[in-house]
């Protein structure tokens, strides 16, 4: 388990982070949820041990393999397809054993047939797709996912957020997600905190009800728990 205790964070005289308190457990995805500009980002970056906080200390993270889905791909423009996977993967796997593991997961992610295509040669969807089949090809302890989808049409973030539930389920790393979008903390997610605008702190912590399968727009206890947490907590 990974835990933030009472965690500040202040840039010059702006203080974006007061007294952030979490948990972050094994085999659990955690959404966090909250305003454009509230300092999500910055407390995943403390949490991920990217920036130190200005108080407070994060238990857990010691000797954890960490994986990261941006906002944008992050993808190495002068590596194709492949080789932005290879590049990941341990020196200590040998050439055709690499080749292999790139080809599955390609194959998971709908991209056979693109191996050797550069990252300038893929549509953004399909970018995208190859940034997360980078973030599951190694076995992380914990995924950092900072709103992966923001750029997304809607047609393609439901895809998208399809293909992460079937990668996820079949390793269910930890995964600490941030959004500023309900549904998909609701869908995704097992755990939701919501953040206040800055100074941030937690207004409330919820727990999923929804069994991960039945998380679908079309529930109506799904719909019922988007509209309380919109009107309850992002609207008050």
């Amino acid at each position: 388990m990974i835990k933030l205790i009472d965690i500040h964070k202040q840039f010059q005289n702006v203080i974006v982070l007061d007294g952030i308190n979490m948990e972050f457990k094994e085999g659990m995805i955690t959404a966090i949820l909250g305003p454009s500009g509230c300092g999500k980002t910055t407390l995943l970056s403390i949490t991920a041990g990217l920036i130190e906080p200005t108080r407070g200390e994060v238990i857990g993270m010691e000797s954890k393999k960490s994986g990261f889905i941006f906002q944008e791909p992050r993808l190495l423009p002068w590596k194709n397809a492949e080789q932005n996977l290879e590049f990941v993967l341990p020196d200590d796997i040998d050439k055709s054993k690499k080749k292999q593991i790139c080809s599955d997961i390609l194959a998971q992610v709908g991209l056979s047939g693109f191996e050797k295509h550069y990252p300038s040669q893929l549509s953004g969807g399909m970018s995208q797709r190859l940034a997360m089949a980078r973030a599951f090809i190694v076995k992380s302890d914990i995924l950092f996912m900072d709103e992966p989808f923001q750029f997304l049409d809607l047609k393609r973030r439901a895809q998208m957020i399809d293909l992460l539930k079937n990668l996820w389920i079949k390793r269910k790393p930890a995964v600490v997600l941030v959004t500023h979008d309900v549904q998909e903390a609701l869908l995704l997610s097992d755990k939701i905190y919501i953040l206040s605008d800055k100074p941030a702190t937690v207004v409330t912590e919820i727990k999923n009800p929804m069994p991960f399968s039945l998380r679908t727009v079309k529930n109506s206890e799904f719909y019922k728990l988007e509209q309380e947490i919109i009107n309850d907590y992002l609207l008050s």
